[in-house]
């Protein structure tokens, strides 16, 4: 079943918004977050929507970071792969990415002080926002679980065997989507990001960081088509939710 989000909102003076771009998802998080770690999805299906995106891997096997239409995988051991096509997915997000708006940051925040920046940015908070953040950071912290096995636990509870990581003095790129409050159902609702190095060697799901100058790339996004079920989600058990 497919869904397709958008924002029927009318922007005024803002920048002209590409009505026929869309953030193409596989699965909901309330599905990941019950447990649906299977996907049906391949890396290469995924890639024919989007060259830009985050996401995760069958089994809940690390952190997905797509990038320059090259997808990688980072495993709970800290260890980066580029994926091949025949990889599996339960949930990931992508773009066709082209920014609206490119930002120049000279001044050194943390992940609460740049997400309170790029508010500051936005045309409207009813519509989908993709973004890279093309960086020095002095801090990264972030995170990565390691493959579950059936019966599948929910998201919860499986993260609390993520591993830390802690990089510091490190160029990279964060990608990530800001999803208004009315898609708070399919997806997080503000700002989710994923990092990787520089030399594609270490990342994660970004928890904090401290950057210290940016190029910082905006995509204005009006719709979210949604793959609500890839399959798997009638294993699922409905009393995680």
């Amino acid at each position: 079943m497919i869904l397709v989000l958008g924002t029927g909102a009318v922007y005024g003076a803002s920048p002209q918004i590409k009505s026929d771009t869309s953030i193409f998802q596989v699965s909901t998080l309330n599905s990941l977050s019950a447990g649906n770690f299977d996907g049906n999805w391949t890396v290469g299906e995924l890639r024919a929507h989007g060259d830009t995106g985050i996401g995760t891997f069958n089994g809940l096997d690390g952190e997905m970071i797509e990038l320059n239409d090259n997808v990688y995988q980072i495993k709970s051991n800290g260890t980066v792969y580029l994926m091949n096509d025949s990889a599996n997915t339960p949930f990931a997000m992508t773009v066709p990415f082209k920014a609206d708006k490119i930002l120049i940051l000279n001044s050194s925040m943390n992940l609460t002080q740049l997400e309170q920046f790029l508010n500051a940015t936005m045309p409207s908070k009813n519509m989908f926002y993709s973004i890279k953040v093309i960086g020095t950071f002095d801090s990264v912290k972030a995170r990565s679980p390691p493959k579950q096995n059936q019966p599948y636990p929910d998201l919860t509870t499986a993260l609390k065997n993520q591993t830390i990581f802690n990089f510091n003095n490190i160029t990279g790129t964060m990608v990530g989507f800001w999803c208004p409050a009315y898609a708070s159902d399919v997806n997080l609702n503000d700002y989710h990001f994923h990092f990787i190095s520089g030399d594609k060697n270490s990342g994660g799901h970004v928890i904090n960081c401290q950057l210290n100058g940016a190029i910082i790339e905006i995509d204005y996004i009006p719709n979210d088509t949604v793959l609500l079920s890839n399959g798997s989600v009638l294993n699922v058990n409905s009393s995680s939710n």
